[in-house]
Formats: C-alpha cells, sequence, structure tokens
C-alpha cells in the first residue's frame, strides 16, 4: 500500500506538471517534463551550461511553445514522438548538430534559426505549419512538406542545402523569401497559385513557380543563376516587379497585363532583349520603369499607359530613340543610354548629325528628371531584418 501510494503520489504531481510553463535549468527539470504525454504550456530551454544532449522522447504534444536558445554545450536534440506543438524554436545554439523530431507534423512557428553547424534535421511529414523558416545551418537535405497552405516561408543561408522542395505547397497567405543557399539550388513551388505577401527568389540554379498566378505584393528575383524562365500563370501582380543581377539571357510573363505599382529591371548580365515574349500582354504600369543594363533591343508591343517616370541606363546597342519609341506610353522618360555599334565601339564621336537625331550615347529626350537609384539585391541586410521580426 505504501509503494502504490508513493507511485499515486508522483503520478499527481507529474500530472500538475504537465498543465503550467517551465524555463529549464537542468536534467531534473526535463525528467518532469518527460513524465507528459501531452505538456499543456510553454518549455523554454535557454543557457542551459553543461548539457550536451536534450532528450525529450515521451511527450507527444506541446500546446503551448518549445523554445531552446542560446545553449553553447548542446550538439543534439531529440523529441522523438512529438507530434505536434504550438511552436518548435531552436534559436542560436552554436554547437547543435543534430536535430531530431522525425514524427512532428502539425506547428504553428517552426523556426530553426542560426545554428550554424547544425547537419542533421530530421522531420519526414510535416502536414500543417504556418511560418516555416530555416536560416543559417549547414543542413543539406530538409524533410517532407505535404502542407498545401501556409503563412511564411523562409529559408536564408544555408550553404549546403542544394534541394528546396516545396511542390506542395498551393497558397502563402504571408511571404516566401528564399535566398543564399547551396551553390547549385533547385527551388521547386510547381504547385504554388498564390501569394499573399511579397515573393523573393535569390541564388538558384532551377526555380519552378509555373503556376504562380497571383502576388498580393512585390514580386523579386535576385541574383540567380538559370538561363532562362517563363512565369506563364502570373497574371495578377499589385506592387512591383524586381529583376536584378540575374543571369538569365530570357524571361517571360506572357500572362502580364499590369503591375500594381513599378517595374525594375537592372545588371542581368545576359538580358540584352526585352523582346516580344518578355511582357507581351502588359498594357498598365501606374508607377515607374527603371531599366538598367545592355540592352540591344526593346519592345512593349501591348503597352498604353506609365504613369511614374521612365529611366533607363546602360551601354548597349539600343539608341535613346528606339527605347523611346518602344515606351511611347510614357510621358516622362529620362534616357542616358550609351550605345554602341556591333562592334563593341562607342558612337558617341560618330557626328553632330547623329546627336541631334537622338540616337548618340547619354542623349536625353523628353522630360528631363533625376534618375533613379540602380536597384540593389540587398539579401544579407534582408535575412538579418526578417529573421529578427521572429526572434
Amino acid at each position: 500500500m505504501k509503494y502504490i501510494l508513493a507511485i499515486t503520489t508522483l503520478a499527481a504531481i507529474a500530472a500538475g506538471a504537465c498543465n503550467k510553463d517551465i524555463t529549464v535549468k537542468g536534467q531534473s527539470d526535463i525528467n518532469t517534463i518527460n513524465a507528459c504525454e501531452k505538456f499543456q504550456g510553454d518549455i523554454v530551454i535557454d543557457g542551459v551550461d553543461g548539457l550536451g544532449a536534450l532528450s525529450i522522447d515521451n511527450v507527444e504534444e506541446i500546446t503551448g511553445d518549445i523554445v531552446i536558445q542560446n545553449m553553447y554545450d548542446l550538439q543534439t536534440v531529440s523529441l522523438g514522438q512529438l507530434t505536434k506543438a504550438g511552436s518548435f524554436k531552436v534559436l542560436n545554439n552554436t554547437n547543435v548538430y543534430k536535430v531530431d523530431i522525425p514524427n512532428l507534423k502539425t506547428v504553428g512557428d517552426f523556426q530553426i534559426i542560426i545554428n550554424p553547424n547544425l547537419k542533421e534535421l530530421t522531420y519526414k511529414n510535416m502536414t500543417s505549419v504556418d511560418n516555416f523558416q530555416i536560416i543559417t545551418s549547414y543542413v543539406s537535405t530538409i524533410g517532407a512538406f505535404t502542407a498545401s497552405k501556409v503563412k511564411n516561408i523562409e529559408v536564408l543561408s544555408n550553404l549546403q542545402l542544394s534541394q528546396l522542395d516545396f511542390h506542395n505547397v498551393k497558397e502563402t497567405t504571408g511571404y516566401i523569401n528564399i535566398a543564399n543557399n547551396g551553390k547549385n539550388a533547385n527551388v521547386t513551388f510547381s504547385s504554388l497559385t498564390t501569394v499573399g505577401g511579397n515573393v523573393s527568389f535569390a541564388d538558384a540554379t532551377v526555380l519552378d513557380i509555373s503556376k504562380l498566378s497571383s502576388i498580393a505584393d512585390d514580386f523579386s528575383l535576385y541574383t540567380n543563376s538559370f538561363k532562362n524562365l517563363t512565369i506563364g500563370a502570373l497574371s495578377d501582380a499589385q506592387k512591383s516587379i524586381t529583376l536584378s543581377g540575374n543571369k538569365f539571357s530570357a524571361i517571360s510573363f506572357p500572362k502580364l497585363s499590369e503591375v500594381g505599382s513599378s517595374i525594375n529591371i537592372a545588371n542581368n548580365t545576359n538580358f540584352k532583349s526585352i523582346s516580344k515574349s518578355t511582357f507581351p500582354e502588359l498594357a498598365t504600369v501606374p508607377g515607374s520603369i527603371f531599366l538598367e543594363g545592355s540592352f540591344d533591343n526593346m519592345t512593349f508591343p501591348s503597352l498604353k499607359e506609365v504613369d511614374g517616370q521612365v529611366s533607363l541606363k546602360g551601354t548597349g546597342r539600343l539608341t535613346c530613340s528606339d527605347a523611346e519609341e518602344a515606351l511611347s506610353a510614357a510621358s516622362n522618360i529620362d534616357c542616358s543610354l550609351e550605345t554602341v555599334d556591333e562592334d563593341g565601339d562607342d558612337d558617341s564621336d560618330s557626328n553632330d548629325d547623329d546627336e541631334d537625331d537622338g540616337k548618340s550615347s547619354k542623349s536625353k529626350t523628353k522630360t528631363s528628371g533625376a534618375s533613379r537609384a540602380s536597384v540593389t539585391a540587398a539579401v544579407s541586410g534582408a535575412v538579418v531584418l526578417v529573421a529578427a521580426a521572429f526572434l
């Protein structure tokens, strides 16, 4: 009877401990958590010295958040039975190399941020998630992601990660930000149709967004290395489109008829022709158009209205007069193109008649105005700012 009473008392104590927030101070607190199958509260493990391995393998559900952060000695994390959590956060742990959550399926915020030595991140089938972030790690693979609708997706600065497969995602209510991952990053969002925030893809070798039709905020492509891209379904871009520092030679938006703000195209070294297939249906730009590069020709076959200023900069075969003709829908054009001939020679010294004809270098036409600054892809700054918002 004495032993039965002792067991009952311990069970009651464990049951009470399972229903309140806990800040872990040492192994005894972890043992207390491990007595629970369902933990109703938050678990915070912050800066605990001397803890090399964290194992919470009995808990199946955490109704609150589990936060593991600022752990210098910690090397491995295991929550082998966890299937559901309010949020799962592993933040700023210098020496963690393994996080094992093989059964996690449902989570609010999933944040693996600033764990520079993390090589193994194990999850098998994440079916429901709000905010998904993996930032600054050494992982080379990520698990299956079967959620069809999420809030935000952000995968940044994982230099060994080359396969980013989100082919099941059809919609995000917030943003997508993918940048600075593996050298030959293959990024797949082949089922994605709708994004409720901004979209930014950078440093990808392969990008599949073939079904993307609607973006509620800015759309940006920075420093990607794919050779060409057709964004065949996009018809609704509610803010700006920015293409900067990419290596493609051709890009096409065949269904895009209107943008909500501006178009910015700059420093795409191999992109020399804005052809009939680039923006074949684009009719209205309520903001500005900024174009900088080595353009040889340019056409916007359906363009009827540009409300903001058009700025043209760069060196190529395209003349200001030809550019103005292509952009005749605009009333305010600032052109400082430097035109070269087919042999690459600057035509600026050809003769005065050519200058009068508007075909010389640095010719300016229509309403003169201050040229816009060149578009710059500040991806590394964005990593810090966006990640900080969730910490």
